[in-house]
């Protein structure tokens, strides 16, 4: 085997080993459709197909997995589902999760809040009329054999309260914002040999129908479109946090969290991944009233971060306590655990 072989597999190991510790963290944040059995050979199928992957930071890739496991979606690129993309931002490669069109639907669909909702090009030829405000309307039937160029782009949603919303955009408005991606500047650019605005314009022009769309949509919509906005227009990382807070590099915006409350998102949000990923890649969690203050040491092994408290990985139990400011076991937490378990304790003690 030659070293270049050899080193991508030890960080695929490596990658994969991490992954592991991972899916009981994985299993908690994902709806049932997807395990995290399913999630991790979709990961590891991703790499091997990208090696670029392995060598992006490591806190940047399990951020990006969590994203997808939080959502529900494949990053496969094979669904078009979602996507793990290697950018480089200030001087360093990381992964960037990226929603894809189907993403797009698969979220409002899985929100239970949506029947309906789809999104298409209008050509020259196609008969097509729409109209906003208090009569609104959107027609659209398309014609037969060669319909010409594309004029427009629409996306639409029907709601199971019989309310509904369409968003209509021009041709020219969908190249003002794929003209600003930072991908497809590359590609112009001769930087990169492919893009999806060039082997995939209908499909993308759709997406970006739909994200025009998403402030209409449900919380998990909006995020994954905040997101794909962050890196097609400003080029900037994006992930959730551990509380599943948006937070977008070099900015401090805010974002609604499930009951409407405004949630504050940090530059740099430390987590539970960097713990994973062996580095200080993260900051730390900022005290408040809602969110303890994480300790500063990392995860011992066997345990990992649980919204400021360490776990314990096999029994799921708060196991913070067990363990001095500096990461060290106390003496007496050993003896404390082998009493709990005669005693009959702990989060999966027998009923009765």
């Amino acid at each position: 085997m030659s070293n270049d072989k050899q080193q991508i597999k030890q960080k695929a190991d490596s990658v994969r080993h991490a992954l592991e510790k991972m899916k009981p963290q994985m299993a908690m944040a994902m709806p049932k459709h997807l395990t995290a059995e399913r999630l991790l050979r979709v990961t590891m199928t991703a790499c091997q197909n990208t090696p670029k992957l392995l060598e992006c930071d490591r806190t940047s890739l399990f951020s990006a997995v969590m994203t997808c496991a939080q959502l529900g979606l494949e990053p496969d690129g094979v669904l078009g589902q979602a996507y793990l993309v290697p950018f480089k931002v200030g001087g360093n490669m990381k992964v960037q999760f990226i929603p894809g069109y189907k993403g797009y639907l698969t979220l409002a669909r899985n929100s239970g809040e949506i029947s309906s909702i789809q999104a298409h090009e209008v050509c020259e030829q196609d008969d097509f009329s729409y109209a906003y405000g208090l009569e609104e309307h959107l027609h659209h039937r398309p014609a037969e054999g060669d319909r010409g160029a594309v004029t427009h782009f629409y996306a639409y949603a029907k709601f199971k309260d019989g309310g509904h919303v369409f968003e209509v955009m021009t041709r020219t408005q969908v190249d003002e914002i794929r003209d600003g991606s930072e991908a497809y500047k590359a590609f112009k650019k001769k930087w990169i040999k492919s893009t999806p605005w060039d082997s995939h314009y209908p499909q993308m022009g759709r997406k970006t129908a739909i994200r025009r769309l998403a402030n209409y949509l449900p919380l998990s919509v909006q995020r994954a479109a905040a997101m794909d906005a962050a890196y097609e227009e400003g080029g900037k990382h994006s992930t959730t946090n551990d509380y599943g807070d948006l937070v977008i590099e070099g900015e401090s915006e805010r974002i609604e969290d499930e009951e409407g409350n405004e949630a504050p998102a940090e530059n740099k949000a430390g987590s539970k991944m960097d713990d994973l990923a062996g580095d200080d890649a993260g900051g730390a969690d900022k005290p408040s009233e809602d969110k303890p203050q994480k300790p500063s040491f990392k995860a011992p092994p066997g345990t990992y971060w649980e919204h400021g408290e360490l776990v314990d990985m096999e029994t799921a139990e708060i196991v913070t306590d067990q363990y001095d400011n500096k990461g060290n076991r106390l003496a007496s937490a050993g003896a404390q655990q082998k009493q709990d378990a005669a005693d009959g304790n702990g989060l999966f003690a027998p009923e009765g």
